[in-house]
């Protein structure tokens, strides 16, 4: 059965950082990134996310489009820039691109929306359409979710969603928001790759949540199932999710993660990934993880 990639969103953050807990490879290589961005769009995925925050990755990809101008990716990127105005955030990523128009601009974080709230209306009165499709805001919290419903101007979030911070957490705000006709994408698929790391080679850092991760790996023992195979296809399962951003450190990660895809998920898998409850939700903020 061909893999549904119409979902996938192509995350770049690898391409321009050393990126993921779980990341040995650091850096990709610009030789290994123009394959994957040929592989990725042979295979029919067409939508790039990237961001100014994540090295010179925006620059990579517009050096590729240059030299590629029959391959038509959609481009999601991002305001990282609190001293910056929005437009000159928006040309200056528009020009490392080499195009005319982007589909998604979104905040970078939640604080980064509430900074530039007021100047919003003017902005999209000005540019959306010519240089943008779609304005939105990369959350973390249901909280956050829920105060961007009624902003009309913000159509769109990117909001985490795996295994952990999964459907019990997440799933009402989301509907709640997708009822304004609205679209969610969601991020942290992998947590940055912290799943598959060994319960040995994790710091004390993770103490708090050892048995949830201990349990996600006796799951995928039990059922004979990849904890990757499964933490791909229990969000790509959730219908009420429009897109996924999903990281990767290498080409061969890429075929792989388009091979595991459409697996069918038991559904006692899902009721048993649906009973994990979090107590320590901040846990799931990989930019709230200690480096101690």
């Amino acid at each position: 059965m061909t893999a549904d990639l119409s979902k996938i969103i192509l995350g770049t953050a690898q391409f321009g950082l050393n990126y993921g807990i779980n990341n040995s490879n650091g850096k990709i290589s610009n030789d290994e990134i123009f394959k994957i961005l040929a592989f990725a769009y042979k295979k029919g995925i067409k939508t790039l996310d990237t961001a100014p925050s994540y090295g010179d990755s925006e620059i990579l990809i517009g050096n590729y489009f240059e030299l590629n101008p029959d391959k038509k990716f959609k481009i999601i990127t991002k305001i990282s820039n609190s001293n910056l105005s929005l437009e000159r955030q928006l040309m200056s990523s528009l020009n490392k691109l080499k195009i005319e128009k982007i589909e998604v601009l979104l905040f970078h974080s939640f604080d980064l929306f509430k900074k530039f709230q007021d100047e919003i209306p003017f902005f999209v009165r000005n540019f959306k359409g010519k240089y943008f499709n779609e304005l939105g805001v990369s959350v973390y919290g249901n909280d956050q979710i829920n105060m961007l419903n009624d902003n009309n101007l913000i159509e769109r979030i990117q909001t985490p969603f795996n295994l952990l911070d999964n459907s019990n957490l997440r799933k009402e705000s989301i509907l709640n928001f997708r009822s304004k006709g609205k679209r969610v994408d969601a991020r942290s698929i992998f947590l940055q790759g912290l799943f598959f790391k060994s319960m040995q080679s994790l710091s004390s850092n993770f103490k708090s949540i050892e048995n949830e991760l201990i349990f996600l790996n006796k799951i995928a023992n039990d059922h004979e199932i990849s904890l990757k195979c499964i933490a791909l296809n229990y969000a790509l399962g959730q219908k009420y999710l429009d897109h996924l951003v999903i990281g990767i450190d290498s080409l061969k990660q890429l075929k792989s993660n388009i091979k595991n895809i459409n697996t069918v998920i038991p559904n006692k898998v899902i009721s048993k990934i649906n009973s994990i409850r979090i107590k320590n939700p901040e846990m799931l903020n990989p930019s709230l993880w200690s480096t101690n």
